[in-house]
């Protein structure tokens, strides 16, 4: 799941998605519990942003990612999906040239999580129970990393969607907000486990180790195309 996360974070480069998941073996031995219902619905929800399928996304896909948002939600006790969730719609609605059923659908979702907070369905998560020390340095550590997947793509590079047709770096890009964001939101307001957090972390050291140091100073990997 590592893997298919850091593929869509960095669909251009594959040996990014084999750092990345290298990286968490290194430490899965010490870890358990892996929430593999949130990874998975990260992918959806990435795929949805970046329309990296290349098909423009369908009543059926909206209501499967609504069905795992809404499976979250309940067995997770915490509206922050639905709030992830309504952002990665208002990002979907820029994508896909502003359509009026994303943005409906968006508002609607923000007014549920609004209404949920009255319900107890939103709460401080995890950052809150460590000690200043350590929460400085995780903090730092994703600003850091986080800040760094903005240069991860060149403006030049060429990227391809499952159909072959070439898209835009910026839509990745848009996909790799989300991300950050859905970190942030997850370490204040949901206590997911440790192994979670370590492929969040492990997605951005894979996707940045490849990008800003294999790739732009020791030249490795397919290089950078010109377009036109």
């Amino acid at each position: 799941m590592c893997w298919a996360l850091a593929r869509e974070v960095d669909p251009a480069n594959d040996l990014s998605a084999f750092l990345a998941g290298g990286f968490f073996l290194s430490g899965a031995p010490f870890l358990d519990g892996i929430e593999l219902a949130v990874i998975f619905w990260m992918v959806l929800l990435h795929r949805l942003i970046s329309k990296i399928s290349g098909k423009n996304p369908s009543y059926i896909d909206l209501l499967v990612v609504t069905a795992v948002t809404i499976f979250l939600v309940f067995s997770r006790s915490n509206s922050v999906y639905i709030l992830l969730f309504a952002i990665a719609l208002i990002f979907a609605f820029l994508r896909y040239g502003k359509n009026s059923f994303l943005a409906k659908y968006a508002l609607f979702s923000l007014v549920i999580f609004l209404g949920s907070i009255f319900f107890g369905f939103f709460s401080l998560g995890y950052i809150f129970t460590l000690n200043p020390g350590v929460c400085f340095l995780i903090l730092l550590a994703l600003l850091l990393f986080g800040g760094s997947l903005f240069w991860a793509l060149e403006d030049r590079e060429r990227l391809y969607d499952d159909l072959g047709i070439s898209m835009e770096p910026k839509w990745v890009r848009l996909g790799q907000v989300f991300y950050i964001l859905s970190v942030w939101f997850f370490l204040f307001f949901e206590n997911l486990s440790y192994a979670t957090y370590f492929i969040f972390f492990s997605v951005m050291i894979g996707v940045v180790l490849f990008s800003l140091i294999l790739k732009r100073i020791l030249k490795v990997g397919p290089g950078v195309k010109e377009s036109g």
